[in-house]
Formats: structure tokens, C-alpha cells, sequence
């Protein structure tokens, strides 16, 4: 039997598709903020956005008739014909976003007309009005939304955690302090500012929510055609990060993600991204309305172009005469160790094919384990090699995490069995054939069992003090993150301090920690705890993870052969050798068969 649902019904089921979380109702409200001519917004948060979320602005109110009529479903001031709807020059337009809110939360509004001064006050209650009075105050409109989705459980269960939620809404703030330097904005947590950002320029806008380290390292673009305009900054080649977080697309004002745009970008890096790192942009373009759909999606951040491919084309060109500029060409360095290339060595130089699978995969049934002793005492956990030879005892020194090169590589006659190919792998002879060990792979198995028990112990581990503490300026985002996994930073080694603000200091770093690339690293973690979180239910998972996979040896590192060594003991002193954290195989083997079959004499 078919059924007219009730208004109630509808507004809630319409609410899922608009609100989903505290984020959600920030963004529409700030949204309906700025198309209200507002110069000053405050956004008001308690516990993530669950208990409270209050906006503030200065724009031009409402009066009795239109405040009452702002919470019917499409009662909207800003379309009125589907021309209209052709022509999109407002941040919303549904009018669903004030109904959608009020159908699961407890609302509200305070809102005075410029000019005048008496306003209107209305309470709302999961969809159904209890009060309209009279109020005063300043000229604009309060929000006030209290307990979200409150009546309807279900979906209120499915919240993160306070810090989560809170997360998410800093993003949403973020955008939109970005993209509307022009106006003040202030974010409030907890009883907390967070933050208070006036009126500024919009590369100063960008230092102040992207961190101070940024402003000198920004490119300028600017580009002017008859389809498109594009302006904005993108970091050099020395901001880059390792994750996609700081990358801003502004249509019209309207923050929006598009991978055609994305990838204009990254392609006009051409070939010098390192692989896993990502540019940082913050870039507007600007389109007639009549070329663009904004009304492909509820929360209106996906988008249709007319000229899409001439628009990859266009964004593309800006964004390459950007990096060719003087202050876009990066600064080569090279040290006395830097090997110098013969140019007929290039001379027919083609790109190696990739191996088939199952030469990089020696891993059968039978060749899973390989033919070592690993005891679980480190000092007698050196592999066993052909015949009686034992290599020789490292030092009692623990691995560590850069080692300093101390010899050239061994030869085959020398009584060494370790070698190290390409600054990358260490190669060495086991009774059944050749093994391949990768030194980054490993170095993340040894790191991750090494922070996993740090967490477990009593004190924390071991730290070096700096004799020069690193200053360093976080994002709002990149602060709340680092707060939130600190204990466990400590409990590895970091000694981090606050300094004010979203500043803070390194004092001291975990023991045999390379000197000087601790505010490198301290990044590189936060980038890849931010990738992980959404995929780890355990913090402590996941701050092992970043923690292993930001600081480990690099591929291109070079490495004595007693740190080859160490690294091979402590590898197969830990509980999982032949795996770094993410399931990627630390070694493969080669049986003397298989060297033998590929010799052509079987």
C-alpha cells in the first residue's frame, strides 16, 4: 500500500542527504553567513559540535515574515525561476539546509535587521516551531544548534569521537577562511579561541592557517583567458607533503573537488613529484555560472564544466609558467659524496621494464621461511649464512635511524657476505640460494615493534636532547592532530612543548634520530597518522605505523656494512620479520634452482 509520508518524515530522510555530521551544519550555516553580506563570523563549538554549534554573523538579518518563512523546505531568497538555477551566484540555494537542520537537532534564531532595533527569536524543536518572540541585539543572525540528531538516534551513534568531529569542522573553517580572506573570521572550542583571523591579505591568510613556514615558499599564479580566470598560490617544490590535505580549489568561491583539476595540477609538476608526495595549492578560479553545474550534488562540492578539457588545458599552463619562474626553480645542492655520471653512460638509456610478479616473488609455499636462525635475543639473533661463517658481531650500539656511511661497499673477496646494491637493498648469501633484503621495509618492521613496546612500557623511550630546540608553526589542523597522538609521541622518544599559539618546540627526538630533520619528520608523521586514522580503530596502531613508516631509512640511504649488519639482527629479532606494518614483504628470495634455470643449465 502506497503512502504520503508526513512533513516530519520527509524533512529527516532530506536531512540525511545534507546533514551527516556536526561539519555539515557549519558549513551551511557559515555558507548562509557569507551570502548574508557578512563581514564578521564566529563559529561556537562544544564537545566536536555534538552539544553546540552557534554562529554568529553581522550580516543583513531577517525580519519577522522571512525568518519564520527560512525554515519551510525550498523557501529559498535565492532563486526563483530555473534561469535562475543557470545562473548560481550564491554559496546556497536549495533552501533546505535551515530545514534539514532543525528536522534533528534543537535550533535557535536570533536575528535583527540592519538598521533597526528590534529583532525576531525563533525555537525549533526536530522539525516542529514552539516559539516566535521578539529580541534585540546587534544587526545579523545567531544560530544556536543544540544536541544533534538528538531524535534521531540511530544516526547520532554513528558520531566520532568529540576530537574526530571537532577535526572535521576545523577542515570545513579552514576552507572557508581561505577562500574569504576578506572577512573575520573567529573559532571557538570548548571555551577555547582557537583562532581569531582578521582581514588580510590572501597570502597572509594562507600563512596564518597554513602555518607561517609556508609564506616564503608560495608561487604566485595568475592567469586570464576568455573561459577562465585563475589565481591563487602553489607551494614549491619544497612543500611538498605526504598527503593530499593542504590542496584548495575554489570555483566562484565555492570550495569544490574535481579530479580533472587535480590532475591538470600534479601534471604540470611533470616527473619531479617524489612519488607519495603531493603539491600544496590553494587556487580560485572563476567561470560564468552559465558554464558550470553547480547542482550535481547535495553538498553542492562536485561539480559539471562545460569545457572541461580546455579547462585541464588552461589550469595546466598557469600552473607550469608558475614553476618556471625564478622563484619556482628549486635549489640543487650537491655534496662532496655525490656521484658524478659519465654523459655516455646515458647513451641509449631506456627505462628498465618492470619484473613479472613472480620474479619479484620467490615467496612459494616452501620458500616462505627462509633458512635463518632468529633467535629472540638480539645479540644472538645474526643469521646463519653458508656454511660455519657467522658475520660479525655489530656494535652493542642500537640501529640507528640514519646510520652514517663508515665504509665503501665490501667485495666479493673480502670475507664480507653483505652487500648493499643501489643504496637500497642488502644482498647476501643463505644456504638455499640469495636473499634480498629492502633496508626501508625492514627499518619499518624494526621501528613499529620497537614503538609498539614503548607504548607498552612504564617510561618513555629514550630521547636525545637538542642542543638548538626546532621551532615549529602547525595549521589549526595539523595542531589538533599533534595533540591528539603527543602522548604517544613521548612515549617513543619526542620531547615536544608548546610555545604559544600553534607553535611548538622540539626539544628532543628519539635516540639515534638523524639531527636536523626533525621538523621534517614530525610532518611526515602527521601526514601519514592523518592517512591512517581513518583506516585504524587503534591510535596506538596508527601512530606506530606513521611513526615506522616517516622515519625508517630511505631507499638511497648508504650503509655500512655494520649497520647492515645491526639491521639484519634487529629484523630478525622482531615477531614478524618478513613484513613491514602494511603487508608489504621486507625481503624476497632467489633459490640457487632458480639462479640456475635462468643460466639456462637446467
Amino acid at each position: 500500500m502506497i503512502k504520503v509520508l508526513s512533513d516530519n518524515l520527509i524533512n529527516k530522510i532530506a536531512a540525511g542527504e545534507v546533514i551527516d555530521r556536526p561539519s555539515s551544519v557549519v558549513k551551511e550555516l557559515v555558507e548562509n553567513a557569507i551570502d548574508a553580506e557578512a563581514r564578521q563570523i564566529t563559529v561556537i563549538l562544544k564537545n566536536g559540535g555534538k552539544s553546540l554549534i552557534q554562529i554568529i554573523d553581522d550580516g543583513i538579518g531577517m525580519d519577522e515574515q522571512n525568518a519564520i518563512l527560512s525554515f519551510q523546505r525550498h523557501a529559498t531568497s535565492k532563486i526563483s525561476s530555473y534561469r535562475d538555477i543557470e545562473h548560481i551566484t550564491t554559496l546556497g540555494f536549495r533552501g533546505e539546509a535551515l530545514a534539514s537542520i532543525a528536522a534533528v537537532a534543537r535550533v535557535e534564531l536570533r536575528t535583527v535587521p540592519r538598521n533597526t532595533i528590534e529583532g525576531t527569536r525563533i525555537l525549533m524543536q526536530g522539525g516542529v516551531m514552539q516559539t516566535v518572540d521578539k529580541t534585540g541585539g546587534n544587526a545579523g543572525t545567531s544560530i544556536s544548534v543544540k544536541n544533534i540528531f538528538f531524535n534521531t538516534p540511530a544516526r547520532r551513534k554513528f558520531l566520532r569521537a568529540d576530537n574526530t568531529e571537532y577535526r572535521h569542522i576545523l577542515s570545513v573553517f579552514n576552507r572557508f577562511a581561505l577562500c574569504h580572506p576578506d572577512i573575520d573570521f573567529t573559532l571557538i572550542n570548548d571555551d577555547r579561541q582557537v583562532t581569531h583571523l582578521t582581514p588580510t591579505p590572501l597570502l597572509q591568510r594562507i600563512s596564518k592557517v597554513l602555518g607561517n613556514r609556508v609564506i616564503d615558499q608560495m608561487l604566485e599564479v595568475a592567469d586570464d583567458n576568455a573561459l577562465v580566470k585563475i589565481g591563487g598560490y602553489i607551494g614549491n617544490y619544497d612543500l611538498m607533503r605526504k598527503s593530499r590535505n593542504d590542496q584548495y580549489i575554489f570555483l566562484n568561491h565555492r570550495y569544490i573537488v574535481d579530479r580533472t583539476i587535480n590532475y591538470a595540477i600534479v601534471s604540470a609538476f611533470g616527473d619531479l613529484i617524489p612519488r607519495g608526495h603531493y603539491p600544496l595549492y590553494v587556487l580560485f578560479l572563476e567561470i560564468d555560472p552559465e558554464r558550470v553545474d553547480v547542482n550535481v550534488h547535495p553538498t553542492k562540492s562536485e561539480v559539471k564544466f562545460a569545457d572541461q578539457q580546455m579547462l585541464y588545458t588552461l589550469v595546466r599552463g598557469a600552473i607550469k609558467r608558475a614553476l618556471v619562474s625564478e622563484d619556482g626553480v628549486p635549489e640543487i645542492k650537491l655534496d662532496s659524496d655525490t656521484v658524478q655520471v659519465d654523459a655516455s653512460e646515458m647513451t641509449g638509456w631506456h627505462k628498465p621494464q618492470r619484473p613479472a610478479l613472480d620474479e619479484l616473488r620467490s615467496f612459494s609455499s616452501e620458500q616462505t621461511r627462509i633458512d635463518f636462525d632468529a633467535p629472540a635475543d638480539p645479540e644472538q639473533s645474526r643469521m646463519k649464512l653458508d656454511g660455519d661463517w657467522q658475520a660479525p658481531k655489530a656494535s652493542s650500539t642500537p640501529f640507528p635511524v640514519t646510520p652514517t656511511p663508515k665504509e665503501t661497499s665490501p667485495s666479493l673477496n673480502s670475507g664480507v657476505l653483505v652487500w648493499q646494491m643501489h643504496n637500497r637493498y642488502i644482498l647476501s648469501q643463505i644456504k638455499s640460494g640469495l636473499v634480498i633484503i629492502d633496508q626501508h621495509l625492514a627499518h619499518r618492521r624494526i621501528l613499529y615493534e620497537k614503538a609498539k613496546s614503548s607504548f607498552a612500557a612504564q617510561n618513555s623511550g629514550s630521547s636525545q636532547q637538542l642542543l638548538f630546540p626546532h621551532t615549529i608553526d602547525l595549521s589549526a589542523e595539523d595542531f589538533e592532530h599533534l595533540m591528539s597522538i603527543l602522548p604517544f609521541l613521548e612515549k617513543i622518544g619526542f620531547i615536544v612543548k608548546g610555545f604559544g599559539g600553534q607553535t611548538v618546540v622540539v626539544e628532543g627526538v628519539p635516540g639515534g634520530m638523524r639531527v636536523g630533520d626533525e621538523g621534517k619528520i614530525l610532518f611526515n608523521i602527521l601526514d601519514e597518522y592523518k592517512k591512517n586514522a581513518g583506516n585504524e580503530v587503534d591510535i596506538q596502531e596508527a601512530v606506530a605505523k606513521s611513526f615506522a613508516a616517516r622515519s625508517a631509512i630511505s631507499a638511497g640511504e648508504k650503509l655500512s656494512t655494520e649497520s647492515m649488519n645491526a639491521l639484519i639482527d634487529q629484523l630478525f629479532a622482531t615477531q614478524e620479520p618478513y613484513f613491514c606494518p602494511y603487508g608489504r614483504p621486507t625481503m624476497i628470495t632467489m633459490s640457487i634452482d632458480e639462479l640456475e634455470r635462468r643460466f639456462e643449465k637446467r
